[in-house]
């Protein structure tokens, strides 16, 4: 005769039940992300874009300006240009718009030197009333009257 163990399973109601985890507990078993951590990240990201779109807003103003001079300073060239082959400018100050630059205004402060044959142009162009001298050129303008002369 054999002895033989046999098992014999416990009624239903004797069963063990699996102890309750504390939410802040995970085992290795658990995947993903919990609602908190989700929330914390989304935070953290919205405080990022926010910041990220003042700096883009910024960058976009800093460009219309940087236009806006680089067009003040061309004009200004254009202007001196068109000053020296005119006449020999009379001393004063003189103020005036651009024709094709609408918002774009000069102002041109013309002065004797030491030299009677050269001019000092002290040229400002404005476009913004809140920066008047965001664009200032000096220049010297040589009388082409009397060069011409000495030919």
């Amino acid at each position: 005769m054999s002895l033989r163990a046999t098992s014999i399973s416990a009624p239903a109601t004797e069963r063990r039940v699996a102890p309750v985890r504390a939410w802040w507990r995970r085992s290795s078993d658990d995947r993903g992300f919990t609602l908190v951590e989700v929330i914390v990240a989304l935070t953290v990201i919205a405080f990022a874009f926010v910041g990220l779109l003042g700096l883009h807003n910024r960058n976009i103003a800093m460009i219309a300006n940087d236009q806006d001079f680089t067009r003040a300073t061309l004009l200004a060239r254009q202007f001196i240009t068109e000053m020296e082959l005119a006449e020999f400018p009379e001393v004063g100050v003189r103020r005036g718009e651009f024709g094709n630059a609408p918002g774009f205004v000069w102002e041109a402060d013309v002065q004797e030197t030491e030299l009677p044959s050269i001019r000092r142009v002290d040229l400002r162009v404005i476009w913004d009333e809140r920066n008047p001298n965001a664009c200032e050129l000096i220049y010297y303008i040589r009388d082409r009257r009397e060069a011409d002369e000495q030919l």
